[in-house]
């Protein structure tokens, strides 16, 4: 069998057959696999590694150094870590769940009846209070992972549109 690691996929040729599969980044730093995370040994276990694989200190080991890097801007995003935690037991989806679409569809609607820099300013804060709820429910929910896909694809689409709605309010677009 033949195995090489890819932008964060182990990509393994089997009777012919190429398999892609998620790396998993918990492993990578010894880190018990879960939503909940102890952050101060993430930084430490990054840091040991690292130190290892720096590419100043030796050139050959650039790629492990980038998929370091990679792992642990990951592991320390809650919601680039949300993601990653549904796709490693297989759950990750992009799509929202139909029962939110009606908060999706209210958030774009106010949206568009704001008419001053101030009033988008305040929406924006908004979202961003509604973001750090989302992150909270994800951690009561890490044992519910159905659920937990649930407020993620809402998460996701509010992070989205949070950054549409700043884009938009300093004229971005």
């Amino acid at each position: 069998m033949w195995k090489v690691i890819l932008y964060g996929y182990r990509c393994y040729l089997r009777q012919g057959v190429l398999l892609l599969t998620i790396m998993n980044y918990f492993e990578k730093f010894g880190i018990p696999v879960g939503y909940k995370i102890d952050e101060n040994a993430l930084v430490q276990a990054y840091l040991q590694e690292q130190s290892s694989f720096h590419p100043d200190a030796n050139e050959v080991e650039f790629e492990k150094s980038a998929l370091l890097n990679k792992a642990y801007k990951v592991l320390s995003n809650p919601i680039d870590r949300a993601k990653h935690f549904l796709e490693i037991h297989g759950k990750y989806q992009d799509v929202l769940d139909p029962e939110f679409s009606v908060e999706a569809f209210n958030l774009r609607e106010k949206y568009e009846t704001l008419a001053t820099l101030k009033s988008k300013k305040k929406f924006q804060e908004e979202l961003a209070k509604r973001i750090s709820e989302l992150i909270a429910t994800l951690y009561k929910l890490e044992n519910n992972l159905d659920a937990f896909q649930k407020n993620y694809g809402l998460l996701r689409f509010i992070n989205s549109f949070l950054e549409k709605v700043r884009s938009d309010a300093y004229g971005r677009n």
